[in-house]
């Protein structure tokens, strides 16, 4: 496993990570899914302990996943040495008494579910303390900046940043300097985030951190045409079967570019993530011990810089995600 520099916090991080949206299990809002189908704790727990045995130190988790299921799950594994590793959690996703989502970034929401993550991971602090897909016009809210610092202060959290939906709102970001990290969708079908905002962050010393590196599932080579998804998995909110159509198109062009140069298309596609240099680490999702070690093989070797090329430059202007408006 390769460990890379969280941008200048310090913090060494393994180069695929391991990220705990899935692990959530089912949950939904308004009666529209946002897990990604069933898990069993079981299967959950052993996935942590594998990833953390092959070498996984970073930990990617929400309060919103499976609200408060996927932190719990975490905190039972890896609370027992926790020095060993980096947990980051994010904020700011609720859902109400009427069964709502809705998006909180007060000061007096961040206080008081900070405590209720720090509680369900088990620890005294978190290492990196996320604000969960903000707008530009939440971001401008001072509160946010002063409730981060003042946890900073009291040494709940390490550090803070920003999980983004879009480029734009990345370099306002950067621009303002707010946090010490970004979170990002980047993988091959969706390279925006690439021509701009990684060179700007990467100048400024942001940690950069890529969320669904495997594209949703549509770079693991396991869908088709005709894939249909159970009624608690998130991507029937956006996998249509006119988008995934159109996706899988790219996605045979991706498996003839890469070619033999990766023994999977799941590894030729987290290594593509990592060739960019401004990135920290990738984040795959996974379920079981099966999920975390194919995607961990994929910290072992590098593609070819002219795979690398080529995937930039057949479809670096494609990106799937903000072509459709997705903002997962």
């Amino acid at each position: 496993m390769e460990y890379r520099e969280l941008g200048k916090t310090g913090i060494k991080v393994s180069a695929i990570g391991f990220g705990g949206w899935a692990i959530g299990g089912p949950s939904e809002a308004s009666g529209t899914p946002l897990g990604w189908g069933r898990t069993t704790d079981e299967e959950s727990l052993d996935a942590i302990r594998r990833a953390r045995d092959l070498g996984v130190t970073f930990f990617d988790t929400a309060d919103s996943y499976g609200f408060g299921r996927s932190e719990s799950l975490l905190g039972i594994v890896l609370s027992r040495k926790r020095e060993d590793v980096v947990i980051a959690t994010k904020v700011g996703v609720v859902r109400n008494s009427n069964g709502e989502l809705k998006k909180d970034f007060s000061k007096q929401h961040i206080f008081v579910a900070v405590d209720g993550s720090l509680k369900r991971l088990r620890s005294d602090y978190i290492d990196l303390y996320q604000i969960h897909n903000p707008t530009i016009d939440d971001l401008r809210r001072e509160e946010i900046q002063d409730a981060m610092e003042r946890l900073q202060d009291n040494g709940k959290i390490r550090f803070w940043g920003v999980s983004v939906s879009n480029p734009e709102e990345g370099l306002e970001v950067v621009r303002q300097g707010w946090g010490n990290t970004l979170q990002v969708l980047y993988n091959i079908l969706n390279q925006a985030p690439a021509e701009e905002l990684f060179p700007m962050a990467k100048e400024k010393g942001y940690g950069i951190i890529a969320r669904v590196p495997l594209a949703s599932g549509l770079l693991t080579g396991k869908f088709r045409i005709d894939t249909t998804f159970p009624a608690d998995d998130i991507r029937q909110n956006f996998l249509t079967p006119r988008r995934l159509q159109e996706a899988l198109g790219r996605v045979d062009e991706v498996k003839s570019i890469i070619g033999g140069t990766a023994r999977t298309l799941i590894e030729g596609a987290l290594r593509f993530v990592l060739a960019n240099d401004a990135v920290a680490t990738a984040i795959p999702g996974a379920k079981n011990i099966h999920q975390v070690e194919t995607n961990v093989t994929a910290g072992d070797a590098w593609l070819p810089e002219d795979v690398v090329q080529k995937l930039r430059a057949r479809l670096g202007d494609y990106n799937f995600y903000q072509r459709h408006n997705v903002r997962i």
